[in-house]
């Protein structure tokens, strides 16, 4: 069975850097034709060069996930660039850690825009090509184990991720009569700028050295890994791909085996220590 993406043409949100940048390549270097989305073209440059580097093929994705109209404008020109659409993988996320009680509202609402409604948009814009595309359509949707790993701080991003795999299970059952597959990814730590950004706050609130926190927390799964972003985009080609042709409405987890529970709970432990003493 051929694995490859030959001919698949592709709409990847948030593909500047991190896991969407890793998905990107690595559909395009299978064949496939991708759309890398950025909010602008400085922030995907450097993946559309090195796409075109290897010899792949690809084109900018310009929009404003916030930003209803420029969602719809994007899919629209992707969608007659392309001449349709096969996969879309829904990565673009933010996090905003805090205690609900000290979060601002304008936060949890920016969460809740990038993480869950927009998702719904892009989703929504392509519907046609995704219906189309028959049993050649694959969405995903990057979500978390903070989905279910719920701790201090983590309110919104928890909630986002939550309601991101409902939506997920909810669409697989509308597309699948289509042919179409939905599925979520859920990354447990993976090294990128954002995972760097929430331990540096976690070392932060709990007084502790960045790098050992860091190090504890990254690597806190049963294999004592450290997982990169090709972690995830080797899990997005293969459901995108024939191989993945009857895996529907599945939250397919990529930690290292993990145990979220544990691990976090020492983390918010730490944290709570931190902040009865501030």
């Amino acid at each position: 069975m051929d694995i490859t993406l030959n001919g698949k043409r592709a709409l990847v949100t948030g593909a500047g850097d991190g896991i969407g940048r890793e998905i990107a390549e690595a559909m395009a270097r299978e064949g496939a034709m991708v759309a890398v989305h950025g909010r602008s073209l400085d922030r995907i440059e450097s993946t559309l060069d090195t796409i075109a580097a290897t010899g792949g093929n690809a084109i900018p994705a310009l929009a404003d996930l916030a930003d209803e109209g420029a969602i719809n404008a994007m899919c629209k020109k992707v969608c007659a660039t392309l001449g349709g659409l096969d996969i879309l993988v829904n990565n673009a996320g933010i996090a905003v850690l805090d205690d609900i009680a000290d979060m601002a509202p304008e936060d949890w609402k920016s969460v809740l825009a990038i993480n869950l409604t927009a998702p719904f948009l892009v989703t929504r814009a392509v519907f046609p090509a995704l219906i189309q595309s028959g049993s050649d359509g694959s969405v995903i949707f990057i979500s978390s184990i903070a989905a279910d790993a719920h701790t201090a701080g983590w309110g919104a991003y928890a909630a986002s991720k939550n309601g991101l795999n409902a939506f997920m299970h909810c669409l697989a059952d509308e597309l699948g009569v289509h042919g179409v597959r939905v599925n979520s990814i859920a990354p447990g730590w993976i090294e990128t700028k954002m995972a760097k950004a929430a331990h540096q706050g976690m070392a932060a609130a709990a007084a502790e050295p960045y790098e050992a926190l860091y190090n504890k927390s990254m690597r806190g799964n049963m294999l004592g890994a450290l997982l990169m972003p090709d972690s995830i985009s080797d899990m997005a080609v293969f459901l995108a791909s024939k191989r993945g042709r009857y895996i529907t409405a599945q939250i397919l987890t990529v930690c290292g085996g993990c145990v979220p529970g544990s691990r976090r709970n020492e983390l918010s432990a730490e944290r709570a220590n931190a902040l009865a003493g501030s």
